[in-house]
């Protein structure tokens, strides 16, 4: 152990030993000098100075004890935690100390991040039964983590302790693909199986207490299995990784009475994971109409009945329509609904990912100046893929679609950059969904590889060539500029090199790229763990099966055409999430202006509805209550209608939060209208504005304000003000609707402050009359745009509020927000997101006009019946 490397990873073992032989009961400072003192027998200070040992352990004393941090998981319990699981008492943690040193050993992962799977897998412990008692049990559970995020690794902790726990049974419910099974099962195979000194049998072989049997295996699901096969289901620790699928779940369910049969008991305790909770799980019924539960759903209620002790967890990044089943929903033949009616946990983020925060501007803040990662495909894409409707119709794509080429350059220059910064051996993906047709996959497969073909040969052998020219300015235009920009706005240090050396890598790593089909038809899989050592470069031309589940390695190049305005299947088809920090510079998502909005506006919905989560962890409260939070929530569609039968929300709750206008329609009438009922609000106002105006002067920013403007102008403005017709963010109608509900039953919300916003001075900016006051300066937004992602129907300003502007003029500046507030923006017309407005004629009589709305936290408990129509609540908090 003479090296800093090997003294490093023989630490983290034995921390993380002592850890989970001592687990609570020793701060991280105790356990960090029980193991100095171990690492000191087995270092003598004739292998390495006694002063290189001592700042070895200074540095590891920064990592383990100084200043590691992590977010611990958010948990929602029906219940207060149960005792039987005290981390203090655990002793015998085979299964779970041996894919804890894996994880530090082989796959070099962070302290921080085993301790979240640690502490997240205890939280579970606590909130379902124990297999070693006798009595029967009954648990259900749902985990909410991030799209692509390492909810797989969380799991396979949870197997890993339950083994240890003296749970017999575990059934993983893995998507609805073959493809994804079987790369789960892989997964557990190497991670908790680990037998033949594979995956975790390389840290430590399984004896005959400790041997799990796998009754499915990569190749052969449970339908391989004979179904007369004799077999001790309640000796055995018994492992089944199956897809959710109709004949597969009959299939099981028949075994699993087979084996209970020859066993003579079903208390056999019995863990089911289900991944993708909310794919195929979901009973969309109708019960009104007394139909039965849906077929998936069916068999897996009818699978967790055939035993006495069992513990539901289904595991999901859009917990929609799992919090949205009826609580009560229960039938003879299948028993209780999968309602998660015991716990909800949220995983925190972790350090690493590159989530729906990084890609789009969340928190709505003006001042954000990260460049786009959103490329438009244009019309001619689009009016190509719009014109196949039927999978017949594959025939119309007979040749590369001009932006799609332009992704492919894409991933050259990404591959080749990211070479260049010493990750040539590791996986780069780009992917490309247009179709759910198969038949059009291939076809488009077919066009794609024949271009890339050609590119490549004209990258290889004509460097004079229109198309390397065409990938130089790319580059140059697209990169260059943009990983600059990102330096600047995040603190980052991405490196960019000159053409030449980038031409230079191109040509050599072109040649190990494959262009792949992924999907039912074809044989083709993304086998990354073949390519451990050299990387796997692929071009993956596919449908459903790439939109969830399936993990895209490397993905940097996202080339995506379909849409939907349903929050879990817009979520769940963004394969781009995921730990892309050393590259999410050269990330980049090519679609449609429209998708695009969709996304962005479903990552601020996402963004505030776990801010939602993170308030209702200190509250005592259930699933339930975060379900009416979402109900409440003024977005998008949450999941399909079906999905939400049996819950409909009546108001949007809008207590403590800003909502802002940023989609604009492009027609001159609009403008007209918007400026004229600006112009009215202004004339009501002014006198108040001007005793207001020179004492609110803050810095270079100035505001006009009014104070005790009554409501009724307020809703006046708003009634009359039009909002993009396409909006799902800034619904005056919603708006009004909560106003009023807090005017008339709560007497909130009488008196506002309404806040005229004037710009800073630019040499580009306009001048307006609004009314009797004049604004010298508009508000500039949209300055740093860039014109290939401006949206064509519409104006997207992404935000016009500025960072902490909606607390403007409150006593305590980081409180909730005190005082109703109607802002309202003049914006600058001579920036470029408003580049397809230019026949509009704006002047200093007609500009654009945007507002937001800053609510005050609700002085009243809205409970769950204003929300709800036709729902009520029981006592502990559920929907009815």
């Amino acid at each position: 152990m003479t090296t800093k490397e090997d003294y490093f990873n023989f630490f983290k073992v034995q921390y993380n030993t002592f850890k989970s032989i001592n687990n609570s009961s020793v701060s991280k400072e105790e356990l960090f000098n029980k193991t100095c003192m171990f690492m000191d027998n087995f270092v003598t200070n004739n292998e390495v100075e006694k002063r290189t040992i001592e700042n070895w352990k200074l540095e590891l004393y920064t990592t383990y004890v100084g200043v590691i941090y992590h977010s611990s998981p958010v948990v929602l319990r029906v219940n207060e935690p149960n005792g039987w699981y005290d981390v203090k008492k655990r002793t015998d943690r085979f299964f779970w100390q041996r894919y804890q040193q894996y994880l530090v050993q082989k796959k070099k992962w962070k302290q921080d991040v085993i301790d979240v799977i640690d502490e997240t897998t205890d939280e579970i412990f606590r909130s379902i039964g124990n297999p070693k008692e006798i009595s029967s049990f009954d648990f259900r559970g749902l985990v909410l983590g991030y799209v692509q995020s390492g909810k797989t690794a969380n799991f396979t902790g949870l197997i890993n302790k339950a083994y240890d726990e003296g749970y017999k049974l575990v059934i993983v419910l893995s998507g609805i693909h073959n493809d994804l099974r079987a790369q789960t099962q892989l997964r557990l195979e190497e991670e908790v199986i680990g037998k033949s000194n594979i995956g975790v049998g390389t840290i430590l072989n399984n004896d005959d207490d400790h041997f799990i049997h796998a009754l499915t295996s990569v190749e052969n699901d449970v339908t391989g299995i004979q179904a007369n096969i004799s077999y001790n289901l309640s000796g055995n620790k018994t492992l089944l990784v199956v897809k959710k699928n109709k004949d597969v779940l009959e299939r099981l369910i028949d075994l699993m009475k087979n084996l209970i049969s020859q066993a003579g008991d079903s208390h056999i305790p019995t863990l089911i994971i289900d991944d993708e909770a909310d794919q195929a799980s979901i009973d969309t019924s109708d019960k009104k109409k007394g139909e039965d539960p849906k077929t998936i759903n069916r068999l897996i209620r009818e699978t967790l009945m055939l035993f006495e002790q069992k513990v539901y967890v289904g595991y999901t990044a859009t917990p929609f329509a799992n919090l949205l089943i009826g609580t009560h929903n229960e039938t003879l033949d299948q028993g209780q609904d999968l309602y998660p009616k015991d716990f909800l946990i949220g995983l925190p983020k972790p350090t690493a990912y590159c989530g729906p925060d990084e890609f789009f501007n969340t928190s709505e803040d003006a001042d954000d100046g990260r460049p786009s990662l959103i490329v438009d495909i244009g019309e001619t894409d689009e009016k190509i893929f719009n014109s196949i409707k039927k999978k017949d119709e594959h025939y119309k794509l007979n040749t590369i679609p001009p932006k799609l080429k332009e992704a492919i350059e894409a991933f050259l220059i990404t591959v080749s950059i990211r070479g260049l910064r010493g990750q040539e051996n590791e996986h780069n993906s780009m992917l490309i969904h247009t179709s759910r047709f198969t038949s059009v996959q291939s076809s488009l497969k077919d066009v794609v590889e024949e271009a890339f073909n050609d590119i490549v040969n004209q990258v290889r052998f004509s460097p004079n060539s229109s198309i390397v020219k065409e990938i130089e300015k790319l580059y140059k235009l697209e990169f260059v500029e943009k990983s600059a920009l990102w330096n600047q706005s995040r603190e980052t240090n991405y490196d960019t090199f000159n053409w030449k050396s980038v031409y230079e890598k191109m040509k050599t790593i072109c040649t190990k790229i494959d262009v792949m089909e992924i999907n039912g038809n074809s044989e083709e899989t993304l086998e990354y763990h073949r390519h451990k050592e050299k990387g796997l470069n692929v071009i993956a031309v596919g449908g459903d099966k790439l939109s969830r589940g399936l993990t895209l390695e490397g993905l940097t190049i996202s080339y995506y055409y379909r849409n939907t305005l349903m929050y879990d299947t817009l979520m769940q088809m963004g394969r781009w999430f995921g730990y892309r920090k050393p590259y999410l510079d050269l990330c980049r998502i090519y679609t449609s202006s429209n998708i695009a909005s969709n996304f962005e506006h479903l990552a601020v919905a996402m963004h505030q509805l776990r801010d939602e989560f993170e308030l209702l962890k200190d509250e005592n409260l259930s699933p339930s209550n975060y379900a009416i939070r979402m109900l409440a929530h003024p977005k998008m569609m949450l999941t399909s209608n079906l999905k939400m039968r049996n819950a409909q929300a009546a108001y949007q709750n809008y207590s403590n939060k800003l909502h802002q206008t940023r989609l604009f329609s492009k027609e001159k009438d609009v403008f007209i209208n918007n400026m004229a009922v600006t112009t009215k609000l202004i004339e009501i106002i002014y006198p108040n504005i001007l005793q207001q105006e020179k004492k609110e002067r803050k810095g270079k920013t100035k505001y006009h304000v009014a104070e005790h403007v009554p409501v009724e102008h307020v809703i006046s403005f708003l009634s009359n003000y039009q909002t993009y017709e396409g909006s799902t963010k800034s619904s005056s109608e919603s708006i009004i609707e909560y106003i009023e509900l807090l005017n008339n039953d709560y007497g909130e919300l009488r008196n506002w402050k309404v806040i005229i916003v004037e710009g800073i001075p630019s040499n580009h900016n306009q001048q307006v009359n609004l009314g009797p006051l004049s604004i010298s300066n508009c508000v500039t937004r949209g300055q740093s745009a860039d014109i290939n992602s401006i949206p064509r129907d519409r104006v997207d300003v992404k935000a016009i509020v500025a960072a902490g502007q909606e607390r403007f003029d409150e006593t305590d500046r980081k409180s909730s927000i005190t005082t109703p507030k109607l802002f309202i923006y003049p914006l600058n017309p001579n920036t470029p997101v408003f580049h397809h407005t230019k026949d509009v004629g704006f002047n200093a009589s007609l500009i654009p006009i945007g507002f937001a709305v800053a609510f005050p936290e609700t002085n009243n408990n809205i409970s769950s019946d204003i929300y709800l129509k036709n729902k009520s609540v029981n006592e502990e908090g559920r929907i009815q």
